[in-house]
């Protein structure tokens, strides 16, 4: 793996990114605040189509922006997923008459953010936005990953591409939805690689894999593989994946039905470090195993669709329109159309008689590619009673948690190298900047008003933080700011003390347990604050809560996990002893400095 780069700032590599993409393609426009990648033309009338996630995986999604394929493409940072404001800005940025469909993998984090972005549209009165959540990949075991459904690989493309298509001929909204589910289940896919990728300016060290090995069932953010082997030849390596996605008697991995005669694509994808020359010889291995097994592909693609950095690997993807065709009525026939229709995407692999774009295009400058939207004024927000408290204790607890969690984040970044993908540390310490920056500049907490501080509080934390710790915070803490709200509005105002704060955690526990099936002993963020918030409304103490924290967060070192990126990771001989759960020791260091702030 080369850790050797051109640009070392991940955090700003993203917007230089996009700028320059749509500096090359005069089709699109970019809002560089909000990472949006639009098709600079979109017609409203059409089902809008809104893909993204963590970038890193280019092309996919934004490569796959333009007429008759994406609308808009909402890019997070680096293998983190975008923030539920930027998802909306997406929405904004390509509005439809019809609907819009948020196409996203089945990662937690994205379910989390796109869905919160959902749910947002709907109460600004939007109507006919959807979720179609893609899942591809069969390499993690049903038992395993029972909970959590398939991760995704680059099936998703496939989704986008057909999806754009039927968009642009006028099906229907619904229609559209239901088509882009059952290609979801009814695609297999499986992947392998050399060795990791690397992230620009992040140590992954730990992450090599050893010189003649390789890892069949990595995940798109360099989680580890499902089986680490010594390395075969590409014909016994190849046999191995088209088993995995073939095999129909491993009730463990047989997602997908496959028979005599069933009408498939195939679409190998290049995970952003493997030679065109490999990638060929690939293809061509595959077709001549899969016509031993009386498989001729209907359509086969080729080329980097959905990457993972410079990652030296492949993934192999299998469709099988045949039963899209059953579940869906929609023919195989009207499907090829739909794969084989034109589009002004520059990723996807080009089709005949492509259509130009309304009008003549004009030469621009480079800021003309740029758009931004207006600045948002301060929601005004409607009154309610305020509910006060100390404004001196609210900062000087903040204060502390906060440079607490910038002191542990080599730790963080060190445990998440190991069961996630290294970004945990990095998405704590900018949670923790914003909190000390809202502290300085725009004086979060002086007021002494628990709701005016919990109101802004979540809005800091969902800014500043995004990944899939950032929106579990920002639901507890938008969970527990409602029952402040409510709590302010009674008469007489209950008295401010743990007790009462143990209650409305509680609150902000229960809103939080409707968006994720996370629960104690399933190793994430929830085996600490379900422990605090249990202990601090029973006791009414804060140091035995923050007790309970932490030994909830320490426990975790024991648990096999149930979701999230840590639940690819599977026991294996080679690999050491799990460290605790980032996310968990995070939460438990702000409460220990909640604590010790307080006393």
């Amino acid at each position: 793996m080369t850790d050797r780069h051109l640009f070392h700032d991940h955090t700003t590599l993203v917007v230089r990114s996009l700028k320059g993409l749509v500096a090359t393609h005069p089709h699109l426009s970019v809002i560089p605040s909000l990472k949006i990648v639009y098709h600079a033309n979109h017609d409203p009338s059409k089902v809008a189509l809104i893909c993204g996630g963590g970038s890193g995986h280019e092309p996919g999604t934004v490569g796959f922006v333009g007429q008759g394929l994406l609308s808009a493409s909402v890019a997070g940072d680096v293998f983190a997923s975008p923030s539920a404001k930027q998802v909306i800005g997406g929405i904004k940025a390509v509005p439809s008459d019809k609907g819009t469909i948020l196409i996203i993998t089945n990662y937690t984090g994205d379910n989390l953010h796109f869905g919160l972005a959902r749910l947002m549209a709907q109460s600004q009165g939007l109507k006919n936005v959807e979720l179609v959540v893609v899942g591809d990949d069969v390499s993690v075991p049903r038992s395993r990953g029972n909970m959590v459904g398939r991760r995704c690989l680059a099936g998703i493309t496939l989704v986008c591409k057909i999806l754009g298509a039927g968009s642009e001929a006028d099906m229907a909204f619904h229609d559209l939805v239901d088509l882009g589910r059952s290609i979801s289940t009814n695609t297999a896919s499986i992947c392998m690689a050399l060795n990791h990728c690397h992230v620009p300016g992040r140590d992954t060290a730990d992450w090599e894999i050893p010189e003649g090995r390789c890892e069949i069932g990595l995940g798109l953010h360099n989680e580890t593989g499902v089986l680490n082997i010594a390395q075969p030849g590409p014909e016994e390596l190849i046999a191995k994946m088209l088993k995995l996605v073939l095999d129909q008697d491993d009730p463990e991995r047989s997602f997908v039905k496959f028979a005599d005669g069933d009408e498939l694509v195939l679409l190998m994808n290049n995970q952003g470090g493997m030679s065109n020359l490999e990638m060929g010889a690939a293809v061509d291995e595959t077709l001549n195993q899969l016509e031993e097994k009386g498989i001729t592909p209907v359509r086969i693609f080729q080329g980097c669709f959905m990457g993972s950095m410079n990652m030296p690997g492949l993934s192999i993807s299998l469709t099988n329109l045949t039963n899209i065709a059953k579940d869906t009525g929609v023919s195989t026939k009207e499907l090829l159309t739909l794969i084989d229709a034109p589009h002004t995407s520059f990723a996807w692999p080009a089709t005949q008689n492509i259509y130009p774009l309304p009008g003549k295009l004009q030469a621009r400058k480079r800021q003309d590619a740029f758009t931004e939207v207006a600045k948002e004024e301060k929601e005004v927000v409607a009154s309610v009673p305020k509910l006060s408290t100390s404004s001196t204790m609210i900062q000087k607890a903040m204060r502390q948690a906060a440079e607490d969690v910038l002191a542990l984040e080599p730790k963080l970044t060190e445990w998440d190298t190991i069961v996630g993908d290294g970004d945990c540390g990095e998405t704590c310490a900018m949670g923790a900047k914003g909190v000390l920056e809202a502290i300085e500049s725009h004086h979060l907490g002086s007021d002494g008003d628990l709701v005016t501080f919990f109101r802004e509080l979540t809005e800091v934390i969902d800014d500043s933080m995004g990944g899939t710790l950032g929106a579990i915070l920002s639901i507890f803490l938008a969970g527990i700011t409602t029952s402040i709200i409510d709590a302010a509005s009674q008469s007489p105002q209950p008295s401010i003390t743990p007790e009462f704060f143990g209650q409305i955690c509680l609150s902000g526990l229960e809103t939080l347990k409707q968006r994720t099936a996370a629960r104690v002993g399933h190793r994430t963020v929830m085996d600490a604050i379900i422990p605090f918030s249990d202990t601090l409304a029973s006791t009414g103490d804060l140091g035995k809560a923050a007790k309970a924290c932490k030994e909830g967060s320490m426990a975790t070192v024991s648990m096999q996990a149930k979701l999230g990126r840590a639940t690819y990771v599977g026991e294996r001989e080679d690999r050491k002893e799990l460290p605790p759960d980032p996310g968990a020791m995070a939460f438990s260091t702000v409460i220990e400095g909640l604590f010790k702030a307080i006393g």
